[in-house]
């Protein structure tokens, strides 16, 4: 543990702040093991989410909050490659996918957490991704570091059925379930857009 936080503080100074999420903000206060841990000093919800590397299931590493949350806008999610066959969750995400189009990687990042990283490696995740068509990051790492960023969001077990989509720019989140209609999740992505791409409704939800 020592060695990691000599590590990640002597990588602090090459590599702003890291950040947090809106989730489970109580608990995370009445949790110790998270006044130990590193946290960012930028963003508007740095203070909440450990300042930890992940990687990708194309074996790309980057700061959790820093590179992948902050002054951006996202979805993200939580399962397994083993907790996807219980409770599925991608197939109705792959069609919120289709949705953003071509937003998803320009202004809208989604991502994939394991909540089984000593199992899921990027191997595995890319096997899951590539099965479903999914085109978003699927994110997994140290153990440790996984379990701080899920409990950041208030995920505790392997099966989670919440989506957060959030807005790093202006600091507000909001959550869905993951499983339900595709377009109550797209909508959300769109009230919390900002600028041309900021729609209080998609469609008239009596139609859906």
């Amino acid at each position: 543990m020592n060695s990691r936080r000599t590590f990640l503080a002597t990588a602090a100074l090459s590599v702003p702040a890291l950040a947090g999420a809106a989730s489970g903000a109580g608990n995370l206060a009445n949790n110790p093991a998270f006044k130990d841990c590193p946290r960012a000093n930028g963003g508007p919800n740095a203070h909440r989410f450990p300042q930890v590397i992940v990687q990708d299931q194309h074996k790309q590493k980057a700061w959790f909050y820093e590179q992948l949350i902050n002054n951006k806008l996202v979805l993200i999610n939580f399962t397994s490659v083993k907790s996807e066959k219980r409770y599925p969750i991608i197939g109705n995400l792959v069609r919120v996918q289709d949705m953003l189009a071509d937003r998803l990687g320009d202004d809208v990042n989604m991502y994939t957490i394991s909540t089984d990283p000593y199992h899921d490696t990027p191997e595995a995740l890319q096997q899951l991704a590539e099965s479903h068509g999914a085109q978003w990051k699927f994110l997994t790492g140290q153990p440790d570091d996984i379990r701080e960023i899920l409990h950041a969001f208030g995920v505790h077990g392997s099966i989670n059925g919440l989506t957060w989509i959030g807005n790093e720019k202006t600091g507000r989140w909001l959550s869905k379930a993951s499983r339900q209609h595709p377009l109550f999740i797209a909508e959300a992505v769109a009230r919390l857009s900002i600028g041309r791409h900021h729609k209080p409704f998609l469609v008239d939800l009596h139609s859906v």
